[in-house]
């Protein structure tokens, strides 16, 4: 038994904890200039000056760390960090630049108090404390550069699996009704007018619920419709190819009602059509599904007669079927090559989630 990993498609852009967006500028700013000037008033209060120079010292200092900050992580995020591969080294660089933004901002903050001749307290003016102040500065800058950047990381991961999932569906639904199937179905139509009144009218509207369920179903659906899709799509795979393809449902009466990401049994279906299909026409071809609890998961189990597996190494359809799988915290199993069996796992509270944010977005 065997998780199958996913072909290497890329759905989402690389990097996406490192892509920063404009907005952040704003953050930045405000979390320089709140930390920044708050601190400084304490650190003032407690040497015995004004807390409001403090706090006004404070925050040109948060001004300058907010915008270098800003500078240092866009020219870093975009040119420095994505050409490093090693994690280690990816660190060190994060490390060493919001150390050095806390540093240096602390010194041109001085700087600029210097020049304009602001009254700085006199503890700064000794070199130990001015150097102290600037290396403490360097480390709270890094400690809170961290927090924001989990912060960036949280929020754009959340972006990236929920684009990754948009996209995971639409490209499997493209793979379901791809040409080369409406060309074949469209060309069993016209080769049924003439010989099979009755079985052309079990084929069309097969047909049509089909791609009804395949085009237009909801994102989450009862295990109930997504059993319909498969039988329609086996039914019309059967007079197609013009092989007897046996199809056998064994589901959990209590489970058909669940909520489950929608399309992820056809994939394995097609699957096994295509390529386990027996080289004797005249042996049918059986297709077991079977549906059951499994403590927290539901259990999908799709098995076959046919060819047993040899080297197995996941297509497109299957890799997109995985990746949409792993949105909702499920996973598709290789249970065995001979006979070929695959099984998903789906944690039940997942789904309902994903029925609760749907119907949230309708």
């Amino acid at each position: 038994m065997v998780k199958v990993p996913a072909k290497d498609i890329e759905l989402v852009e690389p990097y996406v904890d490192l892509k920063v967006k404009p907005v952040d500028a704003l953050f930045l700013m405000a979390i320089g200039l709140t930390y920044a000037g708050v601190l400084v008033g304490i650190v003032y209060l407690a040497a015995g000056e004004d807390f409001l120079k403090g706090l006004r010292h404070g925050f040109l200092l948060g001004v300058g760390l907010g915008g270098i900050s800003y500078l240092v992580v866009y020219l870093n995020n975009n040119y420095v960090l994505p050409r490093i591969e090693r994690f280690f080294l990816w660190w060190i660089i994060w490390c060493g630049a919001a150390f050095l933004i806390g540093f240096f901002g602390f010194l041109l903050t001085y700087l600029i108090l210097h020049l304009s001749k602001a009254e700085i307290p006199s503890f700064l003016r000794q070199k130990e404390n001015f150097l102290l102040s600037a290396f403490v500065t360097g480390i709270l800058t890094y400690l809170t550069g961290l927090l924001v950047y989990l912060f960036v990381r949280m929020r754009n991961r959340k972006e990236a699996v929920e684009k990754l999932a948009v996209e995971a569906d639409y490209k499997l639904t493209l793979r379901m009704v791809d040409v080369h199937f409406l060309i074949n179905s469209l060309n069993t139509i016209l080769e049924l007018i003439e010989r099979d009144k009755k079985l052309l009218e079990d084929f069309t509207n097969h047909l049509v619920r089909y791609l009804r369920g395949v085009l237009t179903t909801a994102k989450i659906i009862p295990i109930r419709k997504e059993l319909e899709i498969v039988k329609s799509y086996v039914f019309v795979e059967k007079v197609r190819k013009g092989r007897e393809i046996v199809l056998s449902i064994e589901a959990d009466e209590k489970l058909l009602d669940e909520p489950i990401p929608s399309l992820i049994l056809q994939p394995i279906v097609e699957n096994a059509i295509r390529h386990g299909m027996p080289e004797d026409k005249y042996k049918p071809f059986g297709i077991s599904i079977g549906v059951k609890k499994n403590g927290k998961y539901i259990l999908f189990t799709v098995l076959n007669n046919g060819r047993p597996i040899e080297e197995f190494h996941p297509g497109i359809g299957l890799s997109l079927l995985i990746k949409k799988l792993e949105v909702h915290e499920g996973s598709l199993i290789l249970k065995s090559k001979n006979p070929p069996c695959f099984m998903i796992l789906l944690p039940f509270n997942s789904q309902k989630r994903g029925m609760s944010n749907e119907s949230a977005h309708s």
